[in-house]
């Protein structure tokens, strides 16, 4: 009984407990009405298409260079989007959390600027979403909304399909994707399917990049099903460190099943050779690192 009673709790810790898990609830709270704030979901429906006044580059070789960037809105005033695309030199950038009045900023070193709207930030105004820019002309964009919303925020996600001619006639299916985040694993696997009712019927090789949001096994084994129906394999990416789940998520760590290291943004790939595939050093503006993919392009 004396043993028994050393270990019991005290009324003190069990306070103690009841005001952390308070505290989280409230933090939690003030964050979503501070996002209800910021946003509103808009609805609307398509791709937009900007010429941004850049050379295009004439049908590409077998060769290209890919470099994907959850960016986190953090596009205005940002040099290192400017050194992204002056050293690496992308044939074509996917940007997630991108922001629709920004295509210009990028520079006329690309041609065309593809945007799929998510929701609309209040201030500035302007929409949030995927983004594509080009060196190549793009063609038969495709807006793929996510079927429901994010949790906590209530807010939807965009993904964005669209094509690239190639010299020998085919055309290679480019997918960015942004995951749902925080919501049951169904609405992620719905949202999935979504997406590869689209890509389904494609015959010719495929590119599926993005931030994926696989920050735990249940979500990373739904979203390698997917790539499987599809036929690719993941591309893994090395050197960097970056774009795992945010130092923040520890908080709900106690509430989910979490893996802090897990890599979010991810590369699937069918009908091509990996040249090269890692995380980019030096990006401190967003929580994600951009992650860059070389492939050659098979022959059919």
């Amino acid at each position: 009984m004396l043993y028994s009673a050393i270990f019991q709790p005290t009324r003190l810790e069990i306070s103690g407990t009841v005001k952390f898990r308070q505290i989280i609830v409230l933090i939690l709270l003030l964050a979503w009405i501070w996002a209800a704030c910021g946003c509103v979901s808009h609805g609307r429906i398509g791709v937009i298409d900007i010429d941004i006044s850049g050379r295009m580059r004439p049908s590409p070789g077998d060769e290209l260079i890919l470099i994907s960037w959850n960016i986190a809105k953090n596009v205005t005033d940002n040099p290192e989007i400017m050194r992204l695309v002056d050293d690496h030199d992308p044939d074509i950038l996917f940007i997630q959390e991108g922001i629709s009045t920004t295509c210009e900023l990028f520079g006329t070193s690309f041609h065309q600027c593809l945007f799929a709207p998510s929701w609309e930030k209040i201030d500035p105004d302007g929409f949030t979403g995927v983004q594509m820019l080009s060196r190549y002309h793009l063609v038969d964009p495709v807006h793929v909304p996510s079927p429901g919303l994010e949790g906590f925020w209530f807010t939807p996600k965009a993904s964005m399909i669209t094509t690239l001619d190639l010299a020998d006639g085919r055309r290679l299916m480019l997918i960015n994707v942004h995951m749902l985040n925080f919501v049951p694993l169904g609405r992620l696997e719905a949202y999935l399917e979504a997406v590869y009712a689209h890509a389904g019927k494609h015959e010719g090789p495929l590119i599926a990049v993005g931030d994926f949001n696989t920050w735990n096994s249940p979500r990373l084994k739904a979203v390698q099903q997917f790539a499987a129906k599809l036929g690719m394999v993941e591309a893994l990416a090395y050197h960097e460190t970056g774009g795992t789940p945010s130092a923040w998520f520890f908080v709900f760590k106690p509430f989910m099943q979490l893996d802090l290291d897990a890599p979010m943004d991810r590369w699937f790939c069918r009908g091509v050779e990996v040249l090269s595939c890692r995380r980019l050093g030096g990006f401190v503006s967003s929580n994600h690192v951009p992650v860059l993919l070389q492939v050659r392009v098979l022959p059919p």
